[in-house]
């Protein structure tokens, strides 16, 4: 993945941007099982979709 400026980011950077976002994704994934407003639970899911395919295309 070339960086914006043209350069190639560090793989320790790519790495931990990985692990926030599959922090991130489990963290939604874990307030939506616990929410009990059906709406939140499904805000929670939705935004946890959008960050895994936002995760996916970063790393193709």
């Amino acid at each position: 993945m070339e960086h914006l400026s043209g350069t190639t980011p560090h793989p320790a950077l790519i790495a931990e941007r990985q692990a926030r976002a599959d922090w991130l994704i489990t963290e939604l994934g874990r307030l939506a099982a616990h929410a009990e407003d059906p709406g939140e639970q499904a805000r929670f899911r939705r935004t946890a979709d959008s960050l895994v395919r936002l995760a996916i295309a970063f790393r193709s």
